[in-house]
């Protein structure tokens, strides 16, 4: 975390500075009372109009220093937080997919947005108004020292008991401010899955289940923040006492000595002022110190984040697609459930296939491996004849779109969502367009392709979302096209003249899962695969598998009673 507060060196030296120069400025303020109470006690009225009058212009400069430190610190708090957020968010993106999907993503929404709040007032800003805190001090004993060593020792003496605060309290706020932050994060979580799920909730009259379960986590919310909360408190209530005995103890010591006649009025005056410079950056040194170190935890989450998005990635990016991709007995599962025993299969350049089967055989995990998804399977496999997992990674990214089976809309227009801040030629546009079926139904809209999609696409049918994504994978022009249930939500006449659209594309590879077992379809495509439990059973062509009267066979009979059959 260091080296975020050392980022922007400049900007904190003048932090520092402004702030120096204020402490510094509140230490004379006890020697300014000190000339005043003497003047006042000697009957000195030339003296004493001319420290009003001084006073009087010091205070307008330690009000305009004030300022001066306000402002720096906020612009230097600024910087360091966009240059955190900003590195935090590279290290979020830079996790693989399987290890990005480990952590809720309420939990990087809190990393950004609770997390930084907590490091901005339990470590950044305690940090630089401690530095402030040592100025007083150091000012403050070099004054008492001047006007009576033995009142600055009988005060130290006292204060020295506000240096056990932070080992009393330390370890235990720490523990309390992760809780805080773990419990922001499930705050966060829940109110964005209830959010989410508003239409189910409505619904179903879940308003009552859902209420309560918002109740029980702001409740632990609020409990945890209470908790550290009421510690701090309990830790500046110890360090108060303490620091009430420091200025008795110096006012005490001072008035002996202005009874014996070795001090003025005005000196104890000032040992009284001087008192808070003793014990309260003491104190709030130690308090500081106690929150400082409570944010170690919540400091190693964040930084383990930013080590992720520094690591330079070591995939290689492949460039060209000449024959084949070719599994090689490759098994996989997630966690300890096995997901694919044992698949061996070759998809050939230019060549149309269908992976057809029950849901949970392993369909999607087979395409997502395929892009690169997982890299902890075993067996190999290969892209022309190169293994995409060693010696050196190579990422798909370059060669592959892919049509998720959850369509996921950013909150902007469908242009937006269809060249994903990329440009390309008219001609590529058009063909996308049309290829998608797009063009149909943007000419219904106003805006057209300026239309906004909204939240997650909730101003388009689950169709016209289905189309933008078919759209901003043709678009890239890419060699190879993967489909995860890619036109689920089109009706089937539509689902046909896309698809019969995608299978004419002669220069292009195209892997398709589908529940949609219809001949006029599934006739088109070179290879059908067949799988259950997680193994390719049979492949082939649509007529030849038919013929075969195997699972495919089993699955079609059963299957297409349920879908309509599309007029040649």
């Amino acid at each position: 975390m260091r080296q975020y507060m050392f980022k922007h060196k400049f900007l904190l030296v003048t932090t520092v500075l402004v702030r120096c120069i204020g402490a510094a400025m509140q230490v004379y303020i006890a020697l300014l009372i000190q000339q005043l109470i003497d003047y006042v006690v000697g009957g000195d009225m030339n003296g004493f109009v001319k420290a009003i009058l001084f006073a009087a212009v010091y205070f307008s400069l330690m009000g305009l220093v004030d300022y001066l430190t306000s402002t720096t610190q906020a612009i230097y708090l600024k910087k360091t937080l966009i240059a955190l957020k900003r590195d935090v968010f590279k290290g979020i993106l830079a996790k693989d997919y399987e290890d990005f999907n480990k952590s809720n993503t309420a939990d990087y929404l809190s990393n950004l947005t609770n997390d930084m709040n907590l490091i901005e007032a339990n470590y950044i800003t305690p940090f630089l108004m401690m530095i402030g805190d040592v100025v007083i001090f150091v000012g403050t004993t070099a004054v008492l020292l001047w006007i009576n060593p033995w009142v600055t020792l009988a005060m130290f003496l006292m204060a020295a008991l506000l240096m056990i605060v932070p080992s009393l309290f330390g370890k235990v706020l720490e523990k309390r401010q992760n809780k805080v932050s773990d419990k922001q994060g499930m705050f966060t979580s829940k109110i964005k899955d209830i959010f989410q799920g508003y239409e189910v909730v409505k619904s179903y009259r879940m308003i009552p289940s859902v209420t309560h379960e918002f109740n029980v986590v702001n409740d632990e919310l609020e409990d945890a923040k209470f908790k550290s909360t009421h510690l701090k408190g309990v830790a500046q209530a110890v360090s108060m006492i303490f620091a009430i005995g420091t200025q008795i103890a110096g006012m005490a010591i001072a008035g002996y000595f202005v009874l014996l006649g070795q001090m003025t009025v005005g000196n104890l005056f000032a040992v009284v002022q001087l008192g808070n410079g003793i014990q309260g950056p003491i104190m709030w040194i130690m308090q500081k110190v106690t929150q400082i170190k409570g944010m170690s935890g919540v400091n190693e989450k964040i930084m383990a984040l930013i080590e992720v998005g520094k690591r330079e990635s070591n995939e290689v990016a492949l460039s060209e697609f000449k024959e084949s991709i070719r599994l090689e007995n490759v098994h996989f599962a997630y966690e300890e459930t096995p997901v694919l025993n044992g698949i061996s299969y070759t998809f050939s350049k230019n060549k149309k296939y269908a992976i057809v089967g029950e849901s949970g055989c392993g369909k999607s995990t087979l395409i997502k491996l395929m892009m690169g998804y997982y890299r902890d399977y075993e067996g190999q496999i290969l892209v022309d004849g190169q293994d995409v997992k060693n010696p050196i990674p190579l990422s798909m990214t370059e060669l592959a779109s892919m049509i998720h089976q959850n369509i996921y809309l950013f909150d902007k227009t469908i242009a937006d969502n269809i060249f994903l801040d990329q440009t390309f030629a008219d001609i590529q546009i058009k063909r996308a367009l049309t290829q998608s079926g797009v063009t149909k139904f943007i000419k219904l809209l106003p805006e057209a392709l300026k239309t906004a999609v909204g939240e997650n696409g909730k101003n388009l049918s689950g169709g016209q979302k289905q189309r933008v994504a078919i759209a901003r994978a043709l678009i890239q022009e890419m060699p190879i096209l993967m489909l995860d249930e890619g036109t689920s939500a089109l009706d089937l006449q539509t689902a046909y003249d896309i698809e019969k659209t995608l299978l004419a594309i002669d220069e292009l590879t195209v892997i398709t899962i589908t529940h949609k077992l219809s001949e006029e379809i599934l006739s088109d495509y070179d290879e059908i695969i067949v799988m259950d439990q997680g193994q390719i059973v049979e492949s082939g062509s649509f007529n030849h598998l038919l013929t075969q009267k195997g699972a495919f066979y089993q699955l079609y009979t059963l299957k297409k009673d349920d879908d309509f059959s599309v007029a040649s």
